[in-house]
């Protein structure tokens, strides 16, 4: 910003002295322009919501609408045109959305006085009104010198909604602040970390089908755990289904498998997309077992496994022209398959470590050999994507084989993991 070493020293002294009387307001003004429906959820929380919530997180003193919003934030302090509001402030169109990096810099290094700045966003659209003392309640958005930019920073972290087409703009927006949120928070998600990645352009899978899929979900009105239920139920028809023993249940059952994983793998990060409490607990303040998009989401997968494993197997064992030994041979590798993966699903329901019986990541396996990936397959849930591709053949016998080797690689762990 323009000043900003002179106005982020001063300030500081300043601070020390006045308190919270250096620290910005945010101001929300209805958009006149706007066509989108302001109110309706982005990602789970509606946008002006989403804003008040970062304002808050990066220090703002407080929140302040004007009258006619679409909706007003909760917690927000109503003020009416021309009223006085002394101090600086951030004045913002109810449907902008502001990187929260740029909201923390602007509470580090306050304006002067007579310092103002405005803000546009990526389409040249003015946005936002930074003011060292903003005086009153305005009626209409201020108009100033563009601001100058920090390093790192510009006009594409901030989103201003105004037709629907600006929507998908503000909701990468989101997405690229809240997966870098998540990986200062403390918080380890590892579809969430996909995710970041896929938004720094490193796997063209998560950028076009995984945000994709996670938008969708956000935009749902289902809950979360609504959803991990409904992604166990997909996964887990995939079994019923292969026993039809067609072609066409075949890979019918191959792409349940599919949808089902790949739903559940983002549940967690939706969960945190949509800001819900990170570490619920019961009616008697305990640490709660089951957590929503979590718990029984990684379960989704090896229970997945186990289901279609057993299905897949009576239907080879249940072929008249097979030899007695063969079925043998076929229903104890079938069934040691099944018991390998629901003894993954049981340690990750009983909140054990269930890292012992955990597949080995594919990515480090290809890294290892010095394979490189094709970009729209990092980060693919590749076994269940294999498993699909292999009941194109419809041959039941190719997906059970790929299930079948898969179970024997989760012991991969339990013979290379030192002894505690």
């Amino acid at each position: 910003m323009t000043g900003e070493p002179t106005a982020g020293t001063t300030g500081a002294a300043h601070g020390e002295s006045n308190g919270s009387e250096l620290r910005p307001k945010l101001v929300l003004l209805p958009d006149p322009e706007a066509r989108a429906r302001l109110a309706a959820p982005l990602l789970g929380i509606p946008l002006a919501q989403r804003t008040t919530s970062a304002a808050r997180e990066a220090g703002f003193s407080e929140v302040v609408a004007a009258p006619g919003l679409a909706i007003a934030p909760a917690g927000a302090r109503e003020v009416a045109i021309g009223e006085e509001l002394s101090g600086p402030a951030l004045v913002v169109f109810e449907g902008t959305f502001v990187d929260p990096k740029l909201l923390r810099l602007m509470v580090e290094h306050p304006l002067e006085p007579d310092e103002r700045f405005s803000l546009y966003d990526g389409v040249a659209r003015p946005a936002g009104f930074f003011a060292g003392e903003l005086g009153a309640m305005p009626a209409i958005m201020p108009v100033s010198e563009e601001l100058d930019w920090p390093e790192s920073l510009g006009p594409d972290d901030i989103a201003r909604v105004v037709y629907p087409e600006d929507v998908e703009r503000a909701e990468w927006l989101v997405l690229r602040t809240e997966a870098r949120r998540s990986r200062t928070s403390g918080w380890r998600g590892t579809e969430t970390e996909h995710v970041h990645r896929s938004l720094a352009g490193e796997s063209r899978w998560h950028r076009e089908i995984s945000v994709w899929t996670l938008r969708w979900l956000a935009r749902s009105n289902l809950a979360v755990a609504q959803l991990e239920l409904l992604a166990l139920g997909v996964a887990l028809a995939s079994g019923p289904v292969a026993l039809v023993n067609s072609w066409a249940s075949l890979v019918l059952a191959g792409l349940l498998l599919l949808l089902g994983v790949h739903v559940s793998r983002l549940l967690a990060p939706l969960r945190f997309l949509r800001d819900e409490a990170m570490n619920p607990r019961d009616e008697f303040g305990r640490p709660e077992i089951w957590v929503p998009g979590d718990t029984l989401a990684g379960a989704t997968r090896p229970l997945a496994h186990a289901t279609l494993s057993v299905c897949l197997t009576y239907v080879l064992v249940a072929e008249t022209d097979r030899s007695n030994v063969a079925a043998l041979v076929l229903l104890a590798v079938g069934g040691v398959s099944a018991l390998l993966s629901l003894a993954h699903a049981r340690a990750r329901l009983r909140g054990d470590d269930a890292r012992i019986l955990e597949l080995p990541r594919s990515a480090a396996l290809i890294k290892r050999l010095g394979v490189t990936m094709p970009s729209w397959l990092q980060g693919a849930p590749l076994l269940e994507m294999a498993t699909a591709v292999g009941a194109l053949t419809g041959e039941p016998g190719v997906p059970w084989t790929v299930l079948a080797g898969s179970a024997v690689a989760r012991l991969w762990r339990w013979f290379t993991s030192p002894v505690p």
